[in-house]
């Protein structure tokens, strides 16, 4: 039976969530709605997707030696990842100001991402032979999407040597610079259509998935497109659509919806679902998230928990 443990290697970061009424402009005071604060980075939100579903998680990543550091370390802990591998740099912590705006006619709100990663950070992260053992024994699966490129890098190619299922998510920009130098090693590679098009020079993300699953060796490729759904195909298959879910009750926030489908699609893998099954849970779980008003992070970062030495 496949280990239901998953070790995930990336970015953990504040996120500041700030609904307001119209986007800022020059000399504008437009009304906030919201302000809220709660665990963000694309690896960490797979992660507490998985555990959410039942499986026993591990994070290997680095925060700052800050307030912010603590309340991360603290609302993962809460939320059921083992954390023990996670570095405490003499840094900042990573941290992502999250704009979102109503948008006419269209029922999910427009977002605007104003991004802080410190410098060095990621060169804090390392792991030696004895953390990259002890990490992938016992999991079933490894998670990365190309932060710590160096370290994902070391930790794939383990995973690899002990015949781990390696999961790989690859959105936009910086990170999937990092994260194409580990497309040999994913066995299940989930890219948006901006990065599958990008890659292949397809046009349509149907024609990029069936690319990607002919040249990729991935068991697995779903290529990702919001609203539009995914398409999902085996090794050197031919893709099918999977249309998104509507979420029960409209959508709160988009944030965070395609790491939830990436949890939901990879923990059904995992389980042994065929590839529709799993898209399809993949689907739902990203809607229960757009629905879903609750931050993984019950505290505000004001009232960090006291943490021992």
């Amino acid at each position: 039976m496949t280990s239901r443990r998953v070790v995930g290697l990336g970015l953990v970061m504040a996120d500041l969530l700030v609904r307001c009424s119209e986007l800022p402009g020059p000399e504008t005071d437009p009304r906030v709605g919201s302000v809220d604060l709660r665990v963000g980075g694309a690896t960490a939100n797979v992660l507490t997707g998985l555990r959410r579903l039942g499986h026993e998680v591990s994070l290997a990543g680095a925060v700052g030696d800050d307030q912010l550091g603590r309340f991360l370390l603290d609302a993962l802990a809460e939320a059921g990842v083992d954390t023990r591998y996670v570095t405490v740099a003499r840094s900042s912590s990573p941290t992502c100001m999250v704009l979102e705006t109503p948008t006419a006619g269209v029922r999910s709100p427009a977002r605007t991402l104003l991004w802080h990663l410190p410098e060095g950070l990621e060169d804090a992260l390392v792991l030696d032979r004895r953390a990259l053992d002890e990490l992938v024994a016992g999991a079933g699966a490894v998670h990365v999407n190309g932060r710590f490129p160096e370290a994902a890098a070391r930790l794939c190619a383990a995973a690899r040597a002990a015949d781990r299922t390696v999961s790989l998510n690859i959105g936009r920009g910086d990170v999937a610079q990092g994260a194409d130098a580990l497309v040999r090693y994913a066995d299940v590679l989930v890219v948006s259509d901006e990065w599958a098009r990008a890659r292949t020079g397809l046009s349509a993300p149907a024609e990029a998935c069936r690319a990607l699953a002919a040249t990729t060796g991935a068991r697995l490729v779903s290529v990702t497109a919001g609203a539009g759904g995914s398409w999902t195909a085996p090794s050197r298959g031919l893709p099918a659509h999977t249309p998104a879910v509507t979420p029960t009750g409209g959508v709160v926030t988009t944030v965070g919806a395609g790491d939830a489908y990436h949890a939901g699609l990879l923990a059904a893998h995992l389980s042994g679902l065929d590839l529709a099954a799993a898209a399809r849970r993949g689907a739902a779980e990203a809607a229960r998230h757009c629905a879903a008003a609750v931050s993984h992070a019950p505290r505000t970062a004001t009232e960090p928990k006291e943490r021992v030495a």
